[in-house]
């Protein structure tokens, strides 16, 4: 804006009129009505009237006028420190958010390097199955003989009844399914030390299993960085 139209508003603002706001800062009202036009520019004298009378500093007026209208108000004293001041706060906000961008990108970048590092891995896990607790010197197929004296369709291949059921009875009792899941490859099957005697777990099956690397996760703050050092810089450039 002008500083004609700065005054006429502060003025309009106050509530006077061209006479009392000219007989309020000691000058003549033609002349105040020549400095709302933009015909004229007040001395640094009257300046200091006008600022006294309307309540304003030169900071306000280096903050609202602009263009050619400051450029002539910078002869006056106040005026001049006023614009170099905000000036120079203007230049250290565009460095600070200079600075700030540049920290994002770096923070931006490295994140993004490390993503880049990211490797899933890939590895077999082997299941395992053991159907109870074995007890100190039995056969380690011990259950399978339980299972097979429970199926009629074996005819002569039956283990004797009256064994079976003695079996039956005293084994199932420790039957307590577990399971176990492991990297390692027991072609055969491995022992396990368990209350009251041990466990025997055969394989069951395998599956392929893909863990993926933490370092994946550094793809969010990277964007979120780089995206913050991009604003860092606009504001920068707007705030000139």
């Amino acid at each position: 804006m002008s500083f004609g139209v700065f005054l006429k508003a502060r003025r309009e603002a106050l509530g006077w009129t061209q006479p009392e706001a000219a007989a309020k800062a000691r000058i003549e009202q033609s002349y105040l009505s020549k400095l709302e036009t933009g015909k004229s520019f007040p001395s640094e004298e009257v300046f200091k009237r006008l600022a006294q009378a309307y309540d304003f500093d030169a900071e306000a007026v280096a903050r609202s006028v602009s263009g050619e209208d400051l450029n002539a108000l910078r002869e006056i004293g106040q005026v001049r420190t006023a614009v170099l001041s905000l000036q120079a706060q203007s230049t250290r906000l565009t460095r600070s958010w200079l600075v700030a961008g540049l920290g994002c990108v770096f923070l931006g970048g490295a994140s993004l390097g490390l993503f880049a590092l990211a490797e899933d891995e890939d590895y077999e896990v082997y299941h395992y199955s053991s159907p109870g607790v074995l007890a100190p010197g039995e056969d380690l197929n011990a259950y399978d003989i339980l299972q097979r004296s429970l199926r009629p369709d074996l005819g002569d291949d039956r283990p004797d009844e009256a064994a079976a059921r003695a079996l039956q009875v005293a084994m199932m009792e420790r039957a307590d399914p577990q399971t176990r899941v492991t990297r390692d490859m027991h072609a055969t099957g491995f022992l396990e030390e368990a209350d009251g005697g041990r466990r025997y777990f055969e394989p069951v099956d395998a599956e392929r299993v893909r863990v993926r690397s933490p370092l994946r996760w550094f793809l969010a703050p990277a964007v979120m960085f780089l995206l913050g050092g991009l604003g860092c810089f606009f504001i920068s450039f707007r705030w000139k």
